[in-house]
């Protein structure tokens, strides 16, 4: 899995909903500044599917 989405071999958008309180969550999470400091909900999503297939194949 990538961890630079700037260079993805085959890329392909993925549309997804979600309620607004989630996205209220990763927009206060991003705008506190600590560990999310790219303010990029594409990436926050990106990075959270990632870590959760990695944690299923364990």
């Amino acid at each position: 899995m990538s961890k630079n989405p700037r260079k993805l071999s085959q890329p392909n958008r993925l549309i997804v909903s979600v309620e607004q309180s989630t996205v209220d969550a990763i927009d206060k999470l991003m705008n506190r500044g600590q560990y999310h400091t790219h303010r990029n909900r594409a990436e926050f999503v990106r990075q959270a599917i990632e870590q959760e297939l990695q944690r299923c194949q364990e």
